[in-house]
C-alpha cells in the first residue's frame, strides 16, 4: 500500500482532508498530518512517504522547501501542493520538484482530490511494479553469473592439486580472465549486516549485490578485478604484474570505493587487503584464514582498509575483574543512570582492548554478565528475560568486531535499564512495593485501582494519595505503561495481531489501545512492529 501524509498550518483543512478522502479505497494509508514543513521533515525520517498533499506557506519550513529535502531521499516522490499563493512563481517552483498538481485551495473539492491521488495511485504503483521487475531480473542475472564465480572461488580454496594452468583454464571456462602474474585478494565486509538488512528491509544478497555494483564501477576503471560472493563478504582478485608498484594505487582505489559505498548506499563497510600470491596453491594460504578467522579481525576499526595479518591474544584471566564491573553495571542498572552504563561498557572495552583477550574468552564473558543482570533483573521485579540464553548466544557470537559488541552492549543495557524505569519497585512502603509486583505478575488481567485497594485492603482514595505520592504517577497510568510495556514485547516476539494483545492485555477497546500505544510509544503498534 502506498503512504501519504498531510502537511497544512491551516487545522480545519488537515481535518477535512484526513476525514473526507476515502484513503483506503484508493490504496492509500495516510501515515501522518503535520503543521509544518520541518515537523514532516523530521517525523517521517524512519519512513517517507509516497505521496506528500502540503500547503507553501508555513512556519520554520515552507512546502517548497520540504518537498525539495524529500524529493533528494526519494525521486519517485509524488505531491500536490493546495495553496491560496496564485502566483506563477510558486507554480514555476513546484514544477521544477516534479508537482503533480498545483490546486488553490478556493477551487477545492474533494472529488478533485481523489481523482488527482487516484492518478498518481495508478501512477506510482506502475513505476514500483517496473522496477521491480528490472530488479528482479538484474538479480536473476547477477544470481547466474555470481553462481559460477562462487563456485569457481570454492574451488580454488579447497581444489588442493590445481596446477595455475588448470585453474586458469578452469576460470576461462566460468567466463572469468585470471591470466595474470600475481593476484592480490581483498575481502570486503558490510559492517553489522544483520542491522542494516532489518532497518533496510533488505536480505543480506541484494546489500551485498549494491555494494558490488559500485565496488565494481571504481575499480574497472584503474584495475583489473574479478569480484566473487563469499556467504556475505565479497571477495576481490586484483590481477597485477608489478604488485609492489601497484599497491599504494590499489590502496587510493580501494579506499575510493569504500568512500562511494558509504556517500551513495550510507553503508559502512571494512575491507582487509592480503599479500600477493602468484597461484591458486598461495591464495588458499592467504585467502581461508581471511575468511575463516574472525578472531583475526576482533580488534581492528570498523568502516576502515586494513592490512590482513595475523594477532596474538593474551591468555590471562579475564575474570579477575568480573566482580568488579558487574557490581558497577548492577548498581547502574538499579539506579537507572544510563549515561553512567555508558561510561562503564567504555571503560571495560578500552581495558578489554588493553589486554587483547581472546575475542572467543570475550563473549563468553559477555554473555555470563548479561545472563546474570537478567537474572538479578527476572528477581527482583518478577518480569521474563528479554533474551532467552540461546537468542543471547546467537547475537553476541555473530558480533566479529570490538567496536560492534561494545556498542550493541550499551544499547541492550539501556533498554534494559529503560524497562526496569518504568517497572522498578522506588517505594520504601510495603503497600506500593506489592501493588507494583501485583501488577506485574498479573499484567494480562483488567486492573482497577478499587480491586486494588481491596486486594491491599485499604480505602481506595487514599491508596491512591499514597500511590501518587511515593512513585510520582497514578495507579492507572503505572498499569498502562507496564501493559504498554508488554504489549511492546509481544509485538515483537509473537504471532498475535493488535486486536488480539488488546484482548490478551485486558483492554475492553481495541482503539482505546491503540490511542493509549501512540500516546506513550509516539507510533501505533502497526507501525512499531514494521520499525522493528
Amino acid at each position: 500500500m502506498l503512504t501519504a501524509i498531510l502537511v497544512d498550518d491551516d487545522y480545519p483543512v488537515i481535518r477535512y482532508l484526513s476525514q473526507s478522502v476515502s484513503w483506503k479505497e484508493l490504496g492509500i494509508e495516510l501515515i501522518g498530518c503535520y503543521s509544518n514543513g520541518l515537523e514532516a521533515w523530521e517525523s517521517t525520517q524512519r519512513n517517507f512517504p509516497d505521496i506528500v498533499i502540503t500547503d507553501i506557506g508555513m512556519p520554520k519550513m515552507n512546502g517548497l522547501e520540504m518537498l525539495e529535502k524529500f524529493s533528494k531521499v526519494n525521486p519517485q516522490l509524488r505531491a500536490v501542493i493546495l495553496s491560496c499563493h496564485n502566483e506563477f512563481v510558486y507554480a514555476q517552483q513546484a514544477m521544477k520538484l516534479k508537482v503533480s498538481d498545483y490546486v488553490l485551495k478556493e477551487s477545492l473539492n474533494v472529488e478533485q482530490l481523489q481523482h488527482l491521488l487516484r492518478n498518481i495511485s495508478v501512477d506510482l504503483s506502475e513505476e514500483k511494479s517496473r522496477a521491480q521487475e528490472v530488479m528482479m531480473y538484474m538479480q536473476k542475472e547477477s544470481l547466474n553469473r555470481s553462481a559460477l564465480k562462487e563456485k569457481l572461488l570454492k574451488d580454488t580454496l579447497y581444489q588442493l592439486t590445481w596446477t595455475k594452468e588448470a585453474w586458469l583454464k578452469h576460470a576461462q571456462i566460468n567466463g572469468v580472465v585470471l591470466d595474470a602474474r600475481y593476484y592480490v585478494p581483498l575481502v570486503v565486509s558490510v559492517d553489522r549486516m544483520s542491522e542494516v538488512a532489518r532497518s533496510r528491509k533488505m536480505n543480506d544478497y541484494t546489500i551485498a549485490f549494491a555494494v558490488e555494483n559500485v565496488l565494481q564501477e571504481v575499480l574497472d576503471s584503474m584495475h583489473r578485478s574479478v569480484i566473487f560472493h563469499h556467504n556475505n563478504e565479497l571477495v576481490i582478485l586484483v590481477c597485477c604484474d608489478e604488485p609492489a608498484k601497484e599497491r599504494q594505487l590499489l590502496y587510493y582505489s580501494v579506499s575510493k570505493a569504500m568512500k562511494a559505498i558509504k556517500e551513495y548506499l550510507k553503508i559502512s563497510v571494512t575491507c582487509f587487503i592480503g599479500r600477493e600470491a602468484s597461484g591458486p596453491e598461495e591464495l588458499r594460504k592467504v585467502l581461508l584464514p581471511m575468511l575463516k578467522e574472525f578472531s583475526q579481525r576482533f580488534y581492528l576499526e570498523e568502516s576502515k582498509l586494513h592490512a590482513f595479518e595475523k594477532s596474538t591474544f593474551s591468555s590471562e584471566d579475564m575474570y579477575e575483574e568480573y566482580a568488579s564491573f558487574f557490581s558497577k553495571l548492577n548498581d547502574n542498572l538499579a539506579m537507572n543512570l544510563p549515561d553512567q552504563l555508558e561510561v562503564v561498557v567504555q571503560e571495560w572495552a578500552a581495558w578489554v582492548g588493553a589486554n587483547r583477550f581472546n575475542p572467543g574468552d570475550v563473549k563468553e564473558w559477555v554473555l555470563q554478565l548479561l545472563m546474570d543482570l537478567q537474572m538479578k533483573t527476572k528477581v527482583t521485579l518478577q518480569v521474563q528475560q528479554s533474551h532467552s540464553e540461546e537468542k543471547l548466544y546467537d547475537v553476541v557470537n555473530g558480533i566479529h568486531t570490538m567496536e560492534h559488541l561494545q556498542s550493541w552492549i550499551i544499547q541492550y543495557l539501556i533498554e534494559l535499564s529503560g524497562k526496569l524505569s518504568i517497572l522498578s519497585v522506588r517505594s520504601k512502603r510495603t503497600e506500593v512495593i506489592r501493588a507494583q509486583q501485583y501488577v506485574i505478575q498479573h499484567v494480562t488481567e483488567k486492573l482497577t485501582l478499587e480491586d486494588m485497594a481491596g486486594y491491599l485492603n485499604l480505602n481506595s482514595s487514599y491508596f491512591s494519595r499514597l500511590f501518587k505520592r511515593e512513585t510520582n504517577q497514578n495507579f492507572i497510568e503505572y498499569v498502562n505503561r507496564v501493559k504498554l510495556q508488554k504489549a511492546k514485547q509481544l509485538l515483537q516476539q509473537s504471532n498475535k495481531t493488535v486486536e488480539e494483545i488488546s484482548d490478551y492485555l485486558g483492554y475492553a477497546n481495541k482503539s482505546y489501545f491503540i490511542k493509549l500505544f501512540k500516546r506513550e510509544i509516539g507510533m501505533t503498534p502497526s507501525e512499531y512492529t514494521s520499525w522493528n
